[in-house]
């Protein structure tokens, strides 16, 4: 059965209010419970407003891909493959804070986005239950796994952030040539569920600072992409990388991923017919 990812995201955040603050994924605490007491920290009227600074990017786009982009078409939807979150052992604003939560708030900004990039695309979650059938539960367990490991760029692993760090302020368009086994990984994909496109968040790495701003802040880290699984095409592809510091007395308890939805836009949004390579 057919569910779209935006309904399946509120049933998420309901259900979190009755479990643990703890991350079952690679959330990573410095020491101490993730289950703090209720936010004594957090402001309870007023919007979290942020200074970005320290900021790195890359985005790349495959020109005759991004242009032909098929808006009628199921494009299946990834959970972030790697999540990383880290936070200090006495961070008493960070009790809503885990990979579970980041992998969720960034889903709210993907869906919105898509939302307004591509209105008539049908976005399927990636989860046993929704696009994929309980009997192939432990072939999804092995995909994060066997997509991460793949060789790309550089031969480098999908999970190695390093050759978008090195072209920090780069914006290119580029039509690369896919490693056959990453290709034929992502043909096998398209043709097992009847997919298009795939958006997979590759790589999430965030880390929560007390320190920061007058009321805390987080360093954000992203490799986000998307990919014509039946042509086995990289579509585009953002790294994005930023300092979030707080600039009023409303710690960010919450909404991690909102400044990367401009970033997230831009990739969505760039007429790929005149744009010039820098």
């Amino acid at each position: 059965m057919k569910k779209n990812r935006s309904s399946f995201i509120a049933l998420l955040f309901a259900s979190m209010l009755f479990v643990s603050c703890a991350g079952s994924r690679d959330s990573a605490p410095e020491g101490g419970d993730m289950a703090d007491a209720p936010c004594t920290e957090c402001g309870t009227q007023g919007d979290i407003v942020l200074k970005i600074t320290d900021e790195k990017f890359y985005r790349e786009w495959n020109q005759v891909a991004f242009s032909r982009i098929d808006s009628n078409a199921v494009v299946g939807v990834f959970p972030a493959l790697k999540v990383t979150a880290t936070r200090p052992e006495d961070c008493k604003m960070c009790h809503s804070f885990s990979a579970d939560a980041l992998d969720f708030d960034l889903a709210r900004v993907e869906d919105s986005l898509f939302a307004k990039a591509f209105p008539k695309m049908q976005r399927d979650l990636m989860i046993v239950g929704m696009r994929v059938p309980d009997a192939d539960s432990a072939y999804v367990d092995s995909l994060s796994v066997k997509l991460l490991a793949e060789k790309f760029v550089e031969g480098k692993r999908l999970d190695d952030v390093t050759p978008w760090e090195e072209r920090d302020g780069v914006e290119q368009t580029i039509a690369r040539q896919l490693p056959f086994k990453l290709k034929e990984l992502l043909n096998g994909i398209a043709s097992r569920y009847e997919l298009r496109y795939l958006t997979i968040p590759l790589v999430l790495n965030v880390e929560m600072d007390p320190d920061l701003g007058k009321k805390g802040g987080f360093t954000w880290q992203i490799v986000w992409s998307m990919w014509d699984a039946r042509y086995g095409e990289l579509v585009a592809l953002t790294y994005s990388k930023f300092t979030a510091a707080t600039t009023t007395r409303v710690a960010p308890e919450k909404e991690w991923a909102t400044p990367f939805a401009s970033r997230l836009w831009k990739l969505l949004n760039t007429d790929v017919a005149h744009f010039e390579n820098h």
